[in-house]
């Protein structure tokens, strides 16, 4: 277990900036401390702190213990110990997407379809850790000091809350369980499409399915995966589904002229019409972005705004530049402890899929990809600055004409932006470059400052 905690520590350190990584002898102590208090049985799992996060207009409540304690230490070496174990594979949100996007296209000539969007309340508080332990772990074949450490540690939490390192492998080692159940429970009934991302799922029949029968189907694959009458004694599980979160969507229920139907996915929305296409009838789809993620995206480009109008003294190219990242993707590269990590982050990144799809856009999200930059200043009162006077159908500050063709900065210095451009960049926006950090270094030092983060 030592060796384990060791580079559990090591990793962790190296998730640090630069100047506030430890050193070895603090790395060694850190660790011989983590492995005491194991040994002497002082580590307490309940010893964790709630923490308040705002995410928009609603607040997150997470669990979290203090870094590098032996009881935070512990929890990642148990993580670690249940994804050799049940080899987990975590979704990948941009696969689910595409396969989606895919599976829609081919719905648009079908004469009966039924789609299902639904979503769990509060899914990691509602997941017994005290369950999934009896039901899926406890058996598993873990060698018995693990097994024992993993039962004090769901006896001392009971639930997966969010922001504990093993909440995530909790939560899909019972609903993996959940997803055989669909497709089992589905496959008699044109299924064609299952995807769930954690909490959000969606479902895609061929054929027609009631909404009475498709969420009664669904409820009973909850009341099998997440309930056992047998388990007593420990905190019960208290899935459920939201159902303010679940829409229902059949072909036969679309009619030319009348209403178009909608539902969202991962922060997606796709819009359903029935329209005349000689004597039949198809299904015309647009795509777009949820009211919820363009207010996001929408408040922060104003903050950049106010940021700027509110400085004592006013920087014009920061306030280029923080546009310019705001409207771009953005790639780099961070090593972290023995490997080597992309990213790539931004609004382009992480709604890709719309650049196959510009002239199948919802009218609010071409909107706000053609004018939330230039809004943000009009709102604001500021007179636009020298860079967005051009033509708009050129600008390179515009998230349309960038989600088409895709624009991204590159930081991998041998493909992208070199050392060169990159200090000059720099000293555009105040970032000394003669301080010797390097090429990451100026990188991190230039993402964070124009609100890219690193």
């Amino acid at each position: 277990m030592k060796k384990e905690l060791q580079r559990i520590a090591e990793y962790q350190n190296a998730l640090l900036p630069l100047h506030e990584r430890k050193t070895e002898q603090a790395i060694k102590d850190i660790v011989d401390n983590a492995e005491k208090a194991y040994i002497d049985k002082t580590y307490d799992f309940k010893n964790y702190s709630t923490l308040q996060l705002r995410q928009g207009d609603s607040r997150r409540i997470v669990k979290m213990y203090s870094p590098f304690s032996a009881e935070e230490l512990l929890c990642v070496y148990l993580k670690r110990v249940l994804d050799k174990k049940f080899h987990i594979t975590y979704p990948n949100r941009n696969t689910f997407i595409r396969s989606l996007f895919d599976t829609i296209y081919g719905l648009k000539d079908m004469s009966d379809y039924v789609i299902c969007k639904f979503d769990f309340s509060d899914f990691f508080n509602s997941v017994s850790s005290m369950f999934v332990y009896q039901k899926h772990i406890k058996e598993a074949g873990l060698e018995r000091f693990q097994s024992e450490l993993l039962k004090q540690f769901v006896d001392s939490t009971e639930y997966a809350y969010a922001g504990l390192n093993t909440s995530n492998i909790l939560c899909e080692i019972i609903a993996k369980s959940f997803d055989s159940l669909i497709t089992q429970k589905f496959k008699d009934a044109g299924l064609i499409l299952y995807k769930r991302y954690i909490d959000d799922g969606v479902i895609v029949f061929n054929r027609y399915i009631s909404k009475d029968d498709c969420l009664a189907i669904i409820q009973a694959a909850i009341n099998e995966a997440f309930y056992d009458s047998n388990l007593v004694g420990i905190a019960p599980c208290k899935v459920m589904l939201n159902p303010d979160k679940t829409t229902y969507i059949a072909r036969r229920n679309l009619t030319v002229g009348g209403t178009p139907s909608a539902f969202d996915f991962l922060g997606y929305e796709f819009v359903l019409e029935a329209k005349t296409a000689g004597r039949s009838e198809k299904t015309e789809f647009q795509y777009g972005i949820t009211q919820k993620k363009i207010t996001k995206y929408t408040k922060r480009i104003n903050a950049i705004v106010k940021e700027y109008t509110e400085a004592p003294q006013r920087n014009m190219e920061l306030l280029r530049h923080q546009i310019k990242a705001f409207t771009h993707r953005t790639v780099y590269r961070i090593n972290r402890y023995k490997s080597v990590i992309w990213k790539s982050k931004g609004f382009l990144s992480n709604y890709c899929e719309l650049r196959y799809h510009m002239d199948e856009l919802t009218p609010q999200t071409e909107k706000f990809l053609k004018d939330v930059v230039r809004d943000a200043f009009t709102n604001s009162g500021v007179a636009l600055p020298y860079f967005l006077k051009g033509d708009s159908k050129e600008s390179i500050y515009s998230l349309y004409n960038n989600m088409q063709v895709y624009r991204t900065l590159l930081f991998v210095e041998m493909i992208g932006i070199d050392c060169c451009a990159l200090k000059k960049m720099c000293s555009q926006i105040g970032i000394d470059v003669t301080s010797g950090k390097g090429y990451d270094g100026l990188v991190r030092d230039y993402l964070i400052k124009v609100k890219v983060g690193h």
